[in-house]
């Protein structure tokens, strides 16, 4: 409520004085209580309100969301006119209350008035529903406005808005007034339903036809966006037409969203510098464009301290930025800003929350949070899903999902996403199967994506019969369906069904995108075929992958895992500099080759050039240490890895040491290591132990490693012939007796080794004692000549004679 001044309050007063009070009740607007006192003394003369009169009060009112006053002002005139209504129904409208906007509306028919385009606008805008919009359109075609461009572009909005595009392109259609609010209203309509390209189809058809275009048709086509070239092409268009020099902030923030959206965070914060008040959804969006969580934290801090108010929004993408423990602190005081302003009653800021400590491995703070909500939606229990997924809680995963099929809550595909990547780590075909029943019950296998998700989850799991069988029942074979079924394949150990898959595809004319490249050119390393990997790479340049950031570390990948190192730094010099992959890529294919100093001198440049190491950087310099026998460097390495990186240990890490300490005998500092480690050790890394007792011939340790190993895969046949080489080399040969017996009793083989070579084009595979081949015979007789060349070698002893025979 304004105070008026003296000047103005004297005016009033010469006013009433003079018995002009409609005059005076005009001049008492700005102060409500002057209202009411004024409009009693007017009362009081004998005067009454006429339409033009209370026209003016109702639209003060009504704008102010006073709506006790604006109503009682509209029924105490004095044969109230369409206009009049009208000015209530907008503050309604305005309001979004549909209620009230329809109740006027029958009043005003009721009263014989009849409604004009001003009264139907603000009908056709109160619409929140599906059934609300159709009793309005109805309305409207009865009256004869059916085709106004307005109302039109109401229609088509509400319809969209309520996810009805069909009955919006019908209303487009038919609509034959060319305006461009009409056209801006179904391309935004398009955006918000997904369908992206329609909506791109209609802005260019927008401008083929010459229509004007302004701040809302450029905002509502960035939506459909998702090609930076074709966003700097509408931003181009904005700055041409000067609406980015202040005139539109709106318009500012949504190209920033977009640059976002296409990963060119550079050219979403230059846009940022570029507005000179920023307001609160400039500052969102820039807070989405940080680097990293630090800078994120920064940011908020900065507008945190401001005048402006912040919203959800600005929470969830500050939280969003949040990954890793370094942070963890600052995303605590986050939330308690969150409880403290009551943004942890927004479902989507708890979902944020969910995900963000989900990323921070804290997954009993994401399950609090989780518990906490008095609410929650798919999303929430999505989240929390694939939090227990990522940090390998499968069987949390699994009991959530048991939980939200209990509350007979439907999942969507992003869950069982979630839950196939928890199948496709427990290598379990039996749960592929029943997550693939789901699928079917639900009709999920009508879904490009999820299908080849299912087909995924049988290749990780080995069920590569299965994986075939549904992409043979396929109907329409696409490239997302032909990616699925290579990485099925390489996954499941069949490279060069892989590799036939993809000569397949590009001899049936089949569309190839940088994804399947990668995946080739991994399996090509996987098989260690240098040839095959060359004709891959040439392809790629040849279709203009090469500069892909995952075919870029894979060809790094390639060569190195081929013993090609030349090529592979070759191809690192000529890979992004901002491309973490391929500077891991390089520091593990040196380390594969025992080059310590090379992957010394990598990480330091690497460290220098601002990219932030993470876990498989850590995995591969681990590893050059091991190959090296360096213990200190190691150690330095490891106690780095949280300290100045924030990067947490994985079991992998541990194993690399405890490797390491192992293989330079000192077996008393790798089993300290193992107890001292902040998680549960696996039966790989109990295994590693024993191996280096075996060679150093520990019994005492080994027994220990052995015990652990069993506990945990008793069916572990690798446990029971090192402990006998170890039990062998120590001379314990009824220890060995009992070993022997007990793999009898329990049935436990040892697997076949297995081997391939590529020959002439064509790769050949070999078990031990195999005698498939065609050519077994003059292999066989190949073998004996080797084997006659090795009598002339020394002898062996009787020990290593007998670890050779297990």
């Amino acid at each position: 409520m304004k105070r008026i001044s003296r000047s103005q309050s004297q005016s009033l007063k010469t006013l009433l004085t003079n018995g002009l009070y409609p005059q005076a009740l005009k001049a008492s607007i700005p102060n409500h209580k002057l209202t009411d006192q004024t409009y009693a003394l007017f009362i009081k003369s004998g005067h009454f309100l006429h339409p033009y009169l209370s026209t003016t009060l109702i639209s003060h009112f009504s704008k102010l969301g006073h709506f006790s006053r604006a109503s009682k002002y509209l029924f105490e005139t004095h044969n109230p006119d369409t206009v009049s209504f009208n000015a209530l129904i907008s503050g309604f409208a305005r309001f979004r209350q549909p209620r009230p906007v329809f109740q006027l509306f029958n009043t005003l028919r009721h009263l014989g008035l009849e409604p004009d385009v001003f009264t139907l606008s603000s009908l056709v805008k109160a619409c929140e529903s599906l059934q609300e919009n159709e009793a309005a359109h109805g309305v409207c075609l009865r009256m004869g406005f059916g085709s106004g461009a307005y109302l039109v572009s109401g229609f088509i909005e509400n319809y969209a808005r309520a996810g009805d595009v069909e009955k919006a392109e019908k209303c487009f259609g038919e609509c034959l007034v060319l305006d461009n609010v009409v056209w801006t209203a179904m391309v935004c309509g398009y955006v918000w339903n997904g369908e992206f390209e329609k909506g791109k189809v209609v802005f260019v058809e927008m401008r083929g036809l010459s229509l004007e275009l302004n701040e809302f048709s450029l905002t509502g086509v960035l939506g459909a966006l998702f090609d930076v070239r074709e966003g700097e092409q509408v931003h181009g268009i904005g700055v041409k037409m000067g609406l980015l020099c202040g005139s539109s902030i709106h318009l500012n923030n949504a190209i920033m969203n977009m640059y976002c959206k296409c990963e060119n965070k550079v050219a979403a914060v230059k846009m940022f510098d570029e507005i000179a008040e920023p307001d609160v959804v400039s500052w969102t969006e820039r807070i989405g464009a940080a680097c990293d969580g630090l800078e994120a934290l920064e940011l908020f801090k900065v507008l945190h301290s401001g005048s402006l108010e912040m919203n959800e929004y600005t929470m969830i993408n500050v939280l969003s930025a949040i990954a890793g423990p370094r942070l963890l602190t600052s995303s605590r005081q986050v939330q308690a800003l969150c409880q403290k302003v009551g943004f942890l009653q927004v479902i989507c800021v708890s979902n944020a929350l969910i995900s963000m400590y989900g990323k921070c491995g804290r997954m009993d703070d994401a399950r609090r949070v989780f518990d906490d909500m008095l609410r929650r939606d798919s999303v929430s229990w999505n989240s929390l899903i694939a939090g227990y997924s990522e940090n390998g809680f499968s069987s949390q995963a699994l009991e959530v999902f048991s939980q939200m099929r209990d509350l007979s809550l439907q999942p969507n595909e992003y869950t069982l996403a979630s839950i196939l990547e928890v199948v496709s780590n427990s290598n379990s075909v039996i749960q592929a199967m029943q997550i693939h029943l789901h699928m079917i019950k639900c009709g999920f296998m009508f879904n490009d994506s999820m299908v080849s998700c299912l087909i995924k989850t049988y290749g990780k799991c080995h069920g590569i019969d299965e994986a075939k069988e549904i992409f043979s029942d396929i109907d329409k074979i696409n490239v997302v369906h032909c990616n699925a079924m290579a990485t099925a394949f390489v996954c499941a150990g069949c490279n060069a069904d892989a590799l036939n898959l993809f000569y397949t595809s590009r001899s049936s004319y089949l569309e190839v995108d940088s994804t399947i490249f990668s995946i080739v050119l991994k399996a090509c390393g996987a098989m260690t075929d240098l040839v095959q990997g060359r004709v891959v790479h040439s392809l790629c340049l040849k279709f203009g992958f090469d500069q892909d950031l995952f075919v870029e570390s894979t060809v790094i990948d390639i060569y190195c895992k081929c013993g090609s190192i030349g090529d592979a730094q070759k191809a690192f010099r000529n890979a992004s500099k901002d491309n973490l992959a391929a500077w891991n890529a390089m520091i593990m294919g040196y380390a594969q080759h025992g080059c310590f100093h090379e992957v010394s001198e990598v990480f330091e440049k690497m460290c220098k050039s601002g990219i932030e190491p993470d876990e498989i950087t850590f995995l591969g310099v681990l590893t050059s240490c091991c190959h090296a026998g360096l213990v200190r460097e190691a150690n330095d390495y490891l106690n780095s890895m949280f300290e100045l990186h924030g990067v947490i240990p994985h079991l992998e890490h541990y194993a690399c040491m405890v490797d390491l300490l192992g293989r330079v005998g000192l077996l008393e500092d790798a089993k300290r290591t193992i107890d001292q480690m902040s998680i549960h050790p696996d039966a790989h890394i109990w295994q590693i132990l024993l191996s280096a007792c075996n060679i150093h011939g520990n019994v005492i340790l080994g027994n220990v490693a052995a015990r652990k190993l069993l506990e945990l895969q008793p069916e572990n046949e690798s446990a029971y012939l090192l402990l006998s080489n170890l039990y062998a080399s120590a001379g314990m040969w009824r220890d060995v007796g009992e070993l022997r017996k007990q793999m009898k009793e329990k049935v436990v083989h040892k697997e076949p080794g297995s081997s391939w070579i590529q020959v002439g084009g064509s790769i050949h595979y070999f078990f031990a004692g195999d005698m498939s081949h065609l050519e077994s015979k003059e292999i066989y007789m190949e073998l004996i000549k080797l084997y006659d060349q090795m009598l002339v070698s020394p002898k062996l002893d009787q020990n290593d004679a007998f670890l050779m025979k297990i």
